[in-house]
This record gives C-alpha cells, sequence and structure tokens, in this order.
C-alpha cells in the first residue's frame, strides 16, 4: 500500500539521476571521497530525499551536499535542515 504522502513526492527518472550523480561526482572530485563510500552513500540519500520533495537545483543541490559532507568529516551528528523556499539551515 502506498504511502499518503507519496503522491506529493517527485518521481526520479533516469534524468535526476543522472544530474544527481554529477553533483556527487563533483563532490567526490572536490573531497577526494570516495563515491562509494560511507560519507557518499549519507549525501546521496539526503539527496535524493531533497529531490524527491522538489528541491532540483543542481547549485543548491550541490551546496547541501558540500554542507553536509563537511558537518559529516567535523562528526556532527544533526542533519541539515532544509527550510520551505530553498534555505539551507545549519545546525
Amino acid at each position: 500500500m502506498p504511502d499518503c504522502q507519496s503522491k506529493h513526492l517527485k518521481a526520479l527518472d533516469s534524468a535526476g539521476i543522472s544530474r544527481l550523480r554529477s553533483i556527487l561526482n563533483a563532490i567526490c572530485r572536490e573531497t577526494g571521497e570516495p563515491l562509494c563510500g560511507p560519507a557518499m552513500q549519507k549525501i546521496a540519500a539526503l539527496l535524493i530525499g531533497l529531490f524527491r520533495h522538489g528541491v532540483t537545483d543542481p547549485d543548491k543541490l550541490l551546496s547541501v551536499g558540500r554542507l553536509a559532507l563537511t558537518q559529516n568529516a567535523r562528526g556532527m551528528t544533526k542533519a541539515t535542515a532544509f527550510k520551505p523556499g530553498g534555505q539551507v539551515e545549519a545546525p
């Protein structure tokens, strides 16, 4: 049975997957993190969730991914808060 909220989520098609992968690849190139490493898996999950909730701007997704990876590297446990209107709020 589908979740009642699932009708509000954006579908992740092959074009969306390609966009998200290019964003992840850019972060990997910048940081030296392996694409299949645990840190990037967390970033990928975060970006997929944001994308499915309508955040599709590549610059915003790249910024959130960079910020989340930086916070993860510092050992912060709080998730990055994403506010309506596309604003990122650091914990």
